[in-house]
């Protein structure tokens, strides 16, 4: 019998610039704890008592100030990754095509800035989890295996 291992879910929203199709990333700070100076897509941890369109809606509304109802967003991708420290993350992925206000960095403590990326040219300081995310929206893949390499924190962000 092999051994059951449990993943940590993380839930992103790639909020999709109306204009020119690029998506909202974060650049977390230098001194962060997880992927310090790197940029990833909105998102976090799914939380206890949430689905999984409650936490993406929550995450956006916790770093870019954008409220937008949990049935506005589309099902984009599901991305499992094997980090190299040996942690599981399953990764749900939403799109918001339309919402109201402008995003702004709600956590300066933990992002120095938001960067509109070009999911089909992903810049070089993504964190790869971020980096595949991109790449396989951008190729309209509803799937991905990951795996992260040596030295890249593990799945703490996505």
């Amino acid at each position: 019998m092999s051994d059951v291992h449990r993943s940590i879910t993380h839930v992103m929203v790639l909020l999709q610039h109306p204009s020119d199709g690029r998506v909202l990333t974060v650049r977390h700070q230098p001194h962060s704890w997880h992927s310090p100076g790197l940029l990833t897509v909105v998102g976090g941890r799914l939380e206890s008592d949430e689905f999984f369109n409650e936490g993406a809606v929550r995450e956006l509304a916790e770093e870019t100030g954008i409220l937008i109802a949990a049935d506005r967003l589309e099902f984009c991708q599901l991305v499992h990754l094997h980090a190299a420290d040996g942690e599981r993350v399953i990764g749900v992925v939403f799109l918001a095509r339309e919402w109201e206000g402008e995003p702004y960095n709600r956590e300066p403590d933990t992002h120095s800035e938001l960067v509109w990326a070009d999911p089909a040219s992903p810049p070089a300081d993504c964190h790869p989890f971020t980096h595949e995310v991109l790449r396989h929206f951008d190729a309209g893949l509803r799937y991905a295996n990951v795996v992260a390499p040596e030295g890249t924190g593990g799945g703490e962000s996505p």
